[in-house]
């Protein structure tokens, strides 16, 4: 089965629309090299005071910091979310949307508690990374809205499956720590070396800062605006960016697995990224085919029966790949809270 034939989107529009979700990513994606740390409330805002502190990101007792961090994480999959869905009404609600982290972040920067590695009052720094990147989405939103981008379908629940799978780490790997509590609280162990602790460290910073999150989000992007063929390129690299994450974790487990250091391997390797790389490639390559919830429960029942004649092999596809979601959900989630050690 082809692809149904799709109303070409001009290169110009392509690039506001694409421009729009990353500068909404941006934030992120320059915290992530570093960049502006400071300025935002999840990271240590002095430096240097430990030479084994971790600088962030923490989970935050202060809810407005914490909502921050979900704002600013989560901008750019709403911006992906409205944008394709097509109508000039969609795009002007993820200007809204914009407008709407911008102002709360502005708010924030006053309302942040105390220094979470030291204990001491934050100094009043705005958050100069969105107050650079916002207002260049919205501008690029408000080009896009003059330009509709025809509604098709795009493989939400793929996307979605893969958001949410990226995002685990920023979920439930962000420790909620104070300064008072670094002290008695956590143990050291001394791991063998290896030469991939500087690129694994980053990885694992990156992982809980949300980069995989934006990854995807970029991927969804790319593959709604552009040809099938290059749409399909950028969901590939996407996915074998991901895949990079969990390589990186066996390779970093083969270099310091030893008689005196043993871990175990399943406890080793970020399960929830090769699955959101999996999701990833799944939505690039499959064929833009709706299926509604009503039809699933026949096609579920002929799958059951083996009456398979006459069904639409995308749709199968869909099925198939929906329970293998679920699946792994539930592993995801049974492996995070059932303790291994």
């Amino acid at each position: 089965m082809q692809e149904p034939a799709a109303e070409a989107l001009s290169p110009v529009a392509a690039v506001q629309r694409f421009g729009a979700v990353l500068a909404a990513s941006g934030p992120v994606i320059l915290t992530t090299f570093g960049v502006g740390r400071q300025s935002v409330g999840w990271f240590c805002s002095a430096t240097g005071f430990d030479p084994y502190s971790v600088e962030g990101p923490y989970a935050l007792e202060s809810v407005p910091g914490e909502l921050l961090f979900w704002g600013v994480l989560l901008l750019p999959v709403v911006v992906v979310g409205l944008v394709l869905r097509g109508s000039r009404r969609a795009v002007l609600t993820a200007v809204a949307a914009v407008g709407t982290v911008l102002a709360f972040g502005l708010v924030t920067a006053f309302l942040l508690g105390p220094d979470p590695c030291t204990g001491q009052e934050r100094a009043v720094v705005l958050p100069w990374l969105l107050i650079v990147c916002y207002p260049v989405a919205a501008m690029a939103l408000l080009l896009a809205a003059r330009s509709p981008l025809p509604r098709r379908p795009y493989g939400i629940i793929l996307w979605a499956g893969a958001v949410g799978a990226a995002a685990w780490a920023a979920i439930f790997h962000r420790c909620m720590i104070t300064y008072d509590m670094y002290v008695v609280g956590v143990i050291y162990v001394d791991t063998p070396e290896s030469p991939w602790d500087g690129l694994a460290r980053w990885s694992g910073e990156a992982d809980v800062i949300g980069l995989p999150v934006v990854l995807v989000a970029l991927a969804a992007t790319a593959r709604a605006i552009s040809s099938l063929r290059w749409g399909r390129l950028a969901g590939t690299a996407t996915a074998v960016a991901l895949l990079l994450f969990p390589l990186l974790d066996v390779a970093t487990y083969a270099a310091q697995y030893s008689d005196d250091f043993q871990i175990l391997f399943s406890d080793s390797v970020r399960w929830p990224l090769l699955v959101a790389a999996a999701l990833v490639a799944s939505a690039a390559w499959s064929l833009r085919v709706r299926i509604s919830w009503a039809g699933t429960v026949p096609m579920a029942r002929s799958m059951i029966r083996g009456q398979l004649k006459g069904v639409v092999p995308g749709r199968a596809k869909d099925i198939v790949v929906a329970g293998a979601i679920a699946a792994a959900s539930v592993w995801l989630i049974a492996s995070t809270l059932t303790p291994t050690r």
